[in-house]
């Protein structure tokens, strides 16, 4: 039987992403490789490796593996870490339950997420020193200090009269019990 080589195209050759699709029904065990888009929303046990590829936890899936994808998007329950490259979406009904490692990372009300988060974009950005901030009020609440008892002519505060005539005690001073103010 010949093939016209019009229809005998590879599957590469197809136009638009390549999808795979692991159903509610499938269960697997071991590593398993990917590239294109896998939507897995079955049961899956021990490792998902991709280098360029999106990967899609169900709703159904039960997943207990370490992923590394570029992209990850978590619908279903993760027992165990994700190093997604690119992205992590943590959808509504997602549960994860390991560490993660991203470049981005989105978490939808309802998700759950427990564990450690760290960005992979964290050696590329600048962190502001705490410190120096601190130092800043520090000097501004001094300044404003002093500009104010020079404006009040450096006199001490006084005591606010209260409604009985009577001054209050100046400020941190207890008041004893009976003994007038």
């Amino acid at each position: 039987m010949n093939i016209p080589s019009d229809a005998a195209r590879s599957e590469n050759d197809l136009p638009g992403p390549k999808v795979t699709v692991l159903t509610r029904d499938t269960e697997f065990r071991g590593t398993v490789g990917f590239t294109g888009e896998l939507q897995l929303n079955g049961r899956l046990e021990g490792e998902i490796l991709s280098e360029d590829g999106t990967l899609v936890i169900g709703d159904t899936a039960l997943v207990k593996a370490d992923i590394r994808a570029k992209k990850v998007v978590v619908r279903g329950q993760v027992f165990g870490n994700i190093l997604a490259r690119e992205r992590l979406e943590l959808v509504g009904s997602a549960r994860v339950f390991g560490d993660v490692q991203t470049g981005a990372l989105a978490i939808e009300q309802g998700a759950l997420f427990v564990g450690r988060s760290e960005s992979l974009l964290a050696e590329k950005v600048e962190r502001p020193d705490p410190g120096s901030f601190f130092k800043m009020l520090t000097q501004t609440g001094r300044e404003e200090g002093s500009a104010r008892s020079a404006k009040e002519g450096g006199e001490a505060a006084k005591p606010l009269p209260s409604a009985g005539g009577r001054s209050l005690p100046p400020a941190g001073k207890p008041v004893e019990k009976g003994s007038p103010a």
